[in-house]
């Protein structure tokens, strides 16, 4: 199905139709992380990135980002932007922590409880973006500074032990660190996630105005979408996937810590810009987003692998190198199209 875009009534003369530039894009970003995966591992000291251990620990870390990476591009899609996700798999996690372990609630409750918070912080950004006119990137800014405090307020800035809180406590290490056939559960997860998903955007109404407000509001608009209701569902499912990798981190950290998930906004952005979004809104796709999330991993993998020493302090400037990098062709790239 192509890519709904309310600014054209079709593909220019001598131009790929959308569906056709979508399914370039992805096999470019794929054999990209394939190119990229044979440099390092060709470069890393004795095949490091190919020992069975560093496999699965990438494909734990692709998953996790992966995860709240799908909901960021379902907001750009939208033509919004959201820069709280961070913040709200923090809260996420403190929540579900303090529940299950202080509260002794059970493990399903608890998360029940987690995802129900994150899913009406990602309408309430909704509202006040469609209602009160205000702009995403500073409602979202807000809610970043506001939700990392109240995160912090719920017990001093000080984390929650889960690990060792009876057989529930399995569940949650098994969410994060099981696996299944050979895989890390994460990445079923992952999965399963990404084909649900794709099918709403690709196969249901609700996918097409995604796609109708992002390319031209007014027109989705004129053309009888409901815009709160669509904007409610872009953001609510940015704010519920966060939500859900809040408690997958506290599985992974087998603790809930307020400091979870900071800063990772940006890296949801550059997963999704990566993978083909843009942040002009009405182009791009999930699977895309994926893509992203798989090689800002591997780069980040291959620094660690690579220059060892201090390279965690690497991460900031290749993240922000790679969100200008892919930003700059994705324009370069529409700009040609027209």
């Amino acid at each position: 199905m192509a890519e709904p875009n309310a600014k054209q009534a079709g593909p220019a003369a001598g131009v790929a139709p959308p569906a056709a530039r979508r399914a370039v894009r992805e096999a470019g970003v794929f054999a990209a992380l394939v190119v990229l995966c044979a440099l390092i591992a060709a470069t890393s000291a004795r095949s490091a990135f190919l020992s069975s251990g560093n496999l699965q620990n990438l494909s734990r870390q692709v998953a996790l980002l992966g995860v709240f990476a799908i909901g960021e591009a379902i907001v750009i899609i939208a033509g919004g932007i959201d820069l709280s996700v961070g913040s709200v798999i923090g809260i996420s996690g403190m929540v579900c922590a303090r529940l299950f372990a202080e509260w002794r609630w059970p493990l399903a409750g608890a998360i029940a409880a987690a995802l129900v918070l994150s899913l009406a912080i990602g309408i309430i950004h909704a509202a006040l973006i469609h209602h009160l006119k205000l702009p995403p990137f500073i409602v979202t800014l807000g809610s970043l500074s506001i939700l990392r405090s109240i995160a912090q307020l719920m017990t001093g800035a000080m984390p929650i032990p889960t690990v060792g809180e009876g057989l529930a406590s399995g569940g949650l290490d098994f969410l994060a660190s099981g696996r299944e056939l050979g895989i890390p559960v994460s990445v079923w997860l992952l999965v399963i996630l990404l084909v649900a998903l794709e099918l709403l955007m690709r196969r249901s109404r609700e996918g097409r105005y995604l796609y109708s407000i992002g390319s031209n509001e007014e027109a989705a608009r004129l053309s009888g979408v409901m815009l709160f209701r669509t904007k409610a569902v872009a953001y609510g499912l940015s704010a519920l996937l966060a939500g859900i990798a809040g408690v997958l981190y506290v599985g992974y950290n087998g603790q809930g810590d307020p400091r979870s998930g900071s800063g990772y906004e940006l890296n949801a952005i550059a997963a999704a810009v990566v993978g083909g979004c843009s942040l002009q809104g009405g182009q791009g796709t999930l699977l895309g987003a994926v893509l992203g999330a798989a090689i800002l991993n591997v780069i980040l993998n291959g620094i660690n692998l690579i220059i060892q020493k201090n390279a965690s302090l690497w991460e900031g400037t290749i993240v922000g190198s790679v969100v200008v990098l892919a930003v700059t062709l994705n324009v370069l790239g529409r700009r040609r199209d027209r």
